[in-house]
Formats: structure tokens, C-alpha cells, sequence
């Protein structure tokens, strides 16, 4: 698929960097705004200086970080040092984040916000000063370009750009934000540039794993009209997911966790799970992925499912190799 700059830019941001904190620290509820139902948090300063961090995960970093490079002509990669990216609908199709937001943890200078704002407007934007509490956020506008997007199969059709949302962002002093929706922006502009002003997230309502030295961590609320968008029969009768990846020892430590709406249902996902792994294990019984799919284990506590698997320094490569 192939996008005018200014949209490459949107996705890249609000999408492509998901799917890859100021310090080590695991993200906590209170980062995480009310009513959110998804997040995704990436922990760039701890990828980029840890071992297995860059072992695991640099790569796929570096190439998004790239991307964003090449079409800006702007470095950030100095100055962000995580990542949250959260939302009320998850995005589909590879659009951008839907009633919610982007937050790059860092100090963004003064110059390379300067070079963000003309490498938008090179690119043909309309960007729109404004502000609010007494901080500035900017609005960008498609403007009256065109975005050309080209299927698996080489047929092109252009569209014009104004029939996307605007998009609004704004650099508080250790933060910046990106979103398509005006009340989130102001709702961080209110908070002083900072997420965790907001309302934090109900733990009930939304699951999150913490972890000493977590690279990365992400959970949903997958029931009722999130479960149907998922169209799956077992994340419509369960409530909450959550998944953390963190440092331990060199290694790693990857937990993950469910909330069903009965025990039943958790004991089903058990089963299923369990079996899963088993034929797997078997599978490559012989091997490192063998040895690392044994070492899973499976805790229940009446509708809560846990899921722990422990991976040592000399199995990372192995892992790496079957991403």
C-alpha cells in the first residue's frame, strides 16, 4: 500500500509503532486514561539498552524509526523513550487510532519540533496553531492533495485526502501526543502536556501486567462489542486480556493474563491452551522452542487465567528466529 506522506506519517505514528517509558518502570493504570478499551506501551530506552532487548527487538524498531525518517526528514529516535499508543475502538485495516491517542514519552526540543512542523507543511498539510490551558497544540489538515493506495494485486485508485479526520498534536515537557480526536487532546492539555492527569483506567475494566524492566506490554477489554469486532467465540465470553514481556536475568519473563465471565470458561481456554502448546512442544520435541514450550506454565484462579513462560539468555536467539 502506498500513501501521500502525510498520511504514511499518521499511520506510522498511530499504528505501525503498536505493532513494535521515559525510564524502566512498567506502565501503570494511572498512565492509562478512563474508558479506554486497548494499549499497547513500548519501552524504547530499554530495548535499545539491554541486551536481550536488542537482541529481540531493536530490529523492528530501527526499520518503523526508519520509515518515519525517510519520510519526514526529521531524527526523533534521540529524543522518545517509549511509547503508549491506547483507544476506545481498535483500529482496523491498518487506519489510525481511533478515539485515542498516540504519547511519545520524552523531551522533544524545541528544534525538532520546528522541523516537524515544516517537514508537514512541505508535505503539503495545513497545519493550524492553537491553544488551550495555556499550552499550544497544533491541527493538521489534509489540505487538497491526494493519497494513492495500491492492492496485493497492483490495481491503484486515488482518493482525496479531505475526506479523513484532521489530526491534532501537541509537545508538553516530557511527553507529546498525537490523536484524531480534539476532546483527548485537550483532555492532556488540561493535565498539563502529561497522561497521567487523566482519569485513571478502572482496573476492573481494563487489565494491566506490570513488571520490573518490561519491554513491552498491551492488553484489551475484549468483551461485549470489542469481542463481536473480533469476531471470536472465546473473547466474546472473555472480559479483559493482558500480556507483559520484561527483562529477568538476561532473559525474559512473558506473562500473560485473562479474565473470563465464568470459571468455566476460563477452565475452557485452559484446555484449549494446554493442548495447543502440548502438540507443539511435541512438534519440536528435539529442539530449543521444544524445551522453551515445556517450560510454560498455567495458573487458575476461578474466572482469572495466568499464563507464565520463563526464557533463558542462550534460548533468545531461538525465539527471535521463530518470530
Amino acid at each position: 500500500m502506498r500513501r501521500n506522506r502525510i498520511q504514511v506519517f499518521i499511520v506510522l505514528l498511530m499504528t505501525g509503532l503498536c505493532c513494535v517509558i521515559a525510564q524502566a518502570a512498567s506502565l501503570n493504570r494511572t498512565e492509562i486514561p478512563a474508558g479506554s478499551n486497548w494499549y499497547v506501551h513500548v519501552n524504547l530506552d530499554l530495548i535499545q539498552n539491554s541486551e536481550v532487548g536488542r537482541q529481540l527487538m531493536l530490529e523492528t524498531v530501527d526499520e518503523a524509526l526508519d520509515d518515519i525518517e525517510g519520510e519526514l526528514e526529521v531524527d526523533i529516535r534521540e529524543e522518545i523513550q517509549g511509547i503508549t499508543v491506547f483507544g476506545v475502538k481498535l483500529p482496523t485495516d491498518g487506519s489510525p487510532v481511533k478515539e485515542g491517542a498516540v504519547i511519545l514519552h520524552g523531551s522533544i526540543s524545541t528544534e525538532t519540533q520546528s522541523a516537524l512542523l515544516s517537514a508537514l507543511e512541505r508535505k503539503g498539510a495545513e497545519v493550524s496553531a492553537l491553544d488551550s490551558a495555556g499550552l499550544a497544540y497544533y491541527r493538521v489538515e489534509d489540505g487538497d492533495g491526494t493519497m494513492t493506495y495500491s492492492d496485493e494485486d497492483g490495481q491503484v485508485s486515488v482518493k482525496p485526502w479531505n475526506h479523513e479526520k484532521e489530526l491534532y498534536f501537541s509537545f508538553g515537557p516530557s511527553q507529546a501526543m498525537i490523536t484524531q480526536s480534539q476532546d483527548v487532546i485537550l483532555g492532556f492539555l488540561d493535565a498539563g502536556g502529561y497522561i497521567g492527569g487523566f482519569e485513571a483506567v478502572d482496573s476492573e475494566a481494563l487489565l494491566i501486567l506490570e513488571a520490573d524492566r518490561a519491554l513491552l506490554q498491551g492488553g484489551a477489554n475484549t468483551s461485549d462489542e470489542i469481542g463481536e469486532q473480533l469476531d471470536s467465540s472465546i473473547l466474546k465470553n472473555v472480559d479483559t486480556v493482558a500480556l507483559v514481556i520484561a527483562e529477568d536475568l538476561g532473559g525474559l519473563q512473558i506473562t500473560a493474563e485473562l479474565m473470563a465471565n465464568s470459571a468455566d470458561v476460563a477452565m475452557s481456554v485452559r484446555n484449549i491452551a494446554e493442548g495447543l502448546v502440548a502438540l507443539k512442544a511435541l512438534d519440536d520435541s528435539e529442539g530449543v522452542m521444544g524445551d522453551i514450550l515445556r517450560q510454560i506454565r498455567f495458573e487458575s484462579n476461578g474466572s482469572v487465567l495466568r499464563i507464565n513462560l520463563p526464557i533463558a539468555a542462550d534460548q533468545i536467539e531461538a525465539v527471535r528466529d521463530h518470530l
